[in-house]
């Protein structure tokens, strides 16, 4: 997305300015959610092609004419890319101050260091876990890419540069086919790390580099082909309409990555007439590395600052800022910049921007005030709780000396652990693993993020539980917690059921409230089988928006749109939502004996359920409560006599 047609025989290809100008519609559309173009990410891959063929020409070229070196090469990459860059970055800096609450101003502040340092996909990968605030309120979570392409750039050099030029297109081409394995398997287990770092994302661009030198050496020859580049334009087309994210990056980006590179080919290039149609898509292509730097903080600021989630309008007229954004940007930043002298004030200039930057921003984050930590993620009594089996007896895992109560469950085991060691006596021992409820023999997945092979530790952890569970019969009462929703249908879309058979290889099959009553039955009868008590605490009321994200920006007085101001949501409104799960835990209870203690009577005085009182956050994201949340919860709501009653 950041090379320039100008670098392939020193003349400009309009149709390599078509490509960047369609991937760029493609991301623009995906980003403002404009419907029927589910796939409008591929937009990037598209990019990485373009860009893997137009730099390894690059260097190639060079180290065949003697003209290139390692200086020289990155001092362009440094002109073309830091300008631009700079200038998205500190704008988007100086709002981010006045648009972000205190916690995400200080995830921002990690980003921005990234995106200076071109890491920040390192930085995004390890924001990504399972409490971390949802990726379209991170305004620079476009920036990943950048930071992608320009690692592949720090290994593509010096990989050609010291390989013989008779093996560098071996060499290439089998560095690009191990990314692309190296993708699938690393999809299977660890989704988020394939779609950030270089080693699993260097085969798009890789596919553009084996293009280039292929051409080099004569293995491809140009040609029109004009059947062949119809079908690539066809597929560029139709698949972004048809494609969704479950399982990218995998084969729709290897289809769309190939339809690329069948284009970059030359002999293709359009004719007058052409040209005369291409001329807004290639004047598109021109601007569009500002375009992309530009638009995505635009849409992120404005769900920051609605609390719902942005109708399609209002991304809609986002469009014509970011248009205006970029075309300055390109104008008087880009184009003027492109051919900077590098020398010491150059560098000393470029050195002091992303310090003074970064240490303004992380300088405002200390004006937070103590409301933000109730929006850091709540673990329970420790991190150390989100357990992998081995932590099940850890010290860390147990609030008091003598605890005759266990805490089971997935995250939403985790948040209610404060609230009840608050209220037990004894102490809890708190045994809980994200995305794994308390059920035997079943589990959830979902490919894009919780694959099989986290599905399968999810019913290894849940059987440990319950061998724990027979090792110590001091627990007498054991509180089971689930967020449920995954397991049901109709519920939260993309999830299956991994079914333990018993046989040792376990199915994949819909969801359905039977299967999940039956696995909750089988861990009951567990429980009650060793003449332990056992009990179910309900979620909390919640819904799909975080309003205890719209608690913080009030009483930060943050600027704050789509909500009341009391942060409050209709009781009606999440019994709407939640049905599924309502539903669920009647019948438990109604038709499986389990006793159920709820909470939304505490929560939802006269119909309105809150998200804040006495100063106190009550949710640190839109479902979890927080740790300080949990214990008013605990104490305010009865929770002690409520499981006393209910636990049987």
């Amino acid at each position: 997305m950041t090379a320039t047609a100008h670098a392939v025989g020193g003349r400009l290809r309009l149709d390599i300015q078509a490509l960047r100008g369609l991937a760029i519609l493609l991301v623009l559309a995906h980003h403002a959610r404009v419907p029927f173009v589910p796939g409008g990410f591929l937009g990037v891959d598209i990019f990485f092609v373009v860009s893997g063929f137009l730099m390894a020409r690059i260097i190639d070229d060079g180290l065949g004419n003697g003209s290139f070196t390692f200086a020289g090469f990155y001092a362009r990459r440094a002109r073309r890319l830091l300008p631009a860059a700079y200038a998205t970055l500190v704008v988007t800096a100086a709002f981010a101050v006045f648009l972000l609450d205190s916690k995400e101003l200080k995830d921002f502040a990690a980003q921005l260091a990234g995106a200076f340092a071109f890491v920040v996909n390192v930085v995004l990968w390890r924001q990504a876990d399972y409490f971390s605030s949802g990726a379209e309120l991170k305004p620079l979570l476009h920036m990943w890419s950048l930071a992608v392409e320009e690692q592949y750039y720090l290994g593509l050099p010096l990989l050609l540069a010291f390989a013989p030029r008779r093996f560098r297109l071996s060499l290439v081409t089998m560095a690009t086919v191990a990314s692309f394995a190296g993708c699938l398997w690393l999809r299977s287990f660890a989704p988020s790390a394939a779609f950030y770092m270089v080693p699993s994302r260097a085969w798009e661009l890789g596919v553009g580099s084996v293009l280039a030198l292929a051409l080099a050496r004569g293995r491809v020859k140009p040609g029109r082909w004009p059947a062949a580049r119809m079908l690539a334009v066809a597929i560029l087309l139709i698949v972004p309409l048809v494609a969704d994210d479950a399982n990218h990056p995998g084969w729709a980006a290897l289809v769309c990555c190939l339809a690329t590179a069948l284009l970059l080919v030359p002999g293709g290039e359009p004719g007058k007439r052409l040209s005369a149609m291409l001329a807004p898509i290639c004047a598109t292509g021109d601007r569009s590395y500002s375009l992309y730097l530009v638009h995505w903080p635009v849409f992120a600021f404005a769900g920051n600052v609605m609390i719902a989630p942005v109708p399609l309008w209002v991304n809609l007229l986002l469009i014509i800022p970011c248009l205006v954004w970029a075309e300055a940007q390109y104008r008087w930043v880009e184009r003027r910049l492109r051919s900077f002298r590098m020398g010491a004030t150059s560098l000393a200039v470029l050195l002091a921007i992303p310090l003074v930057t970064v240490g303004l921003v992380y300088a405002a984050t200390l004006r937070s005030g103590a409301a933000v930590g109730d929006r850091a993620p709540n673990f329970g009594l420790s991190a150390a709780c989100n357990g992998n089996g081995s932590t099940l007896e850890d010290r860390a895992c147990r609030s008091g000396p003598a605890p005759e109560t266990l805490v089971w469950g997935d995250s939403f085991g985790m948040h209610v652990a404060p609230g009840v060691a608050a209220v037990t006596p004894g102490g809890i021992v708190q045994a809980t693993k994200t995305f794994c409820g308390p059920f035997v023999g079943v589990a959830a997945v979902n490919e894009k993020l919780y694959p099989r092979r986290q599905g399968e530790a999810c019913l290894r952890f849940n059987r440990s539980v319950v061998a724990m569970l027979a090792r110590h019969p001091e627990l007498s009462t054991v509180i089971l917690s689930s967020s449920i929703g995954q397991y049901l249908p109709d519920a939260e879309p993309g999830f299956a059921l991994l079914v333990d058979r018993g046989n040792g290889a376990p199915v994949v099959l819909p969801r359905s409230e039977e299967a999940l009553l039956h696995a909750l039955d089988e861990a009951v009868a567990a429980i009650r089988g060793m003449g332990r008590k056992v009990v179910f605490l309900a979620p909390p009321p919640s819904t799909a928006t975080d309003y205890g994200r719209c608690a913080l920006r009030r009483t930060e007085g943050r600027w704050t749109l789509g909500a009341n101001a009391e942060c409050s949501f209709a009781e009606a409104e999440y019994r709407s939502e939640k049905r599924a799960v309502l539903h669920f835990l009647e019948s438990a209870e109604r038709g499986h004996d389990i006793g159920v203690v709820r909470m939304d009577r505490w929560f939802c005085p006269g119909g309105r359920c809150q998200s804040y009182r006495d100063g106190v956050i009550l949710y640190a994201d839109h479902a979890h409560l927080s740790a300080r949340g949990s214990v008013m919860a605990a104490r305010d709501g009865g929770w002690a006599s409520a499981i006393a009653v209910q636990a049987r």
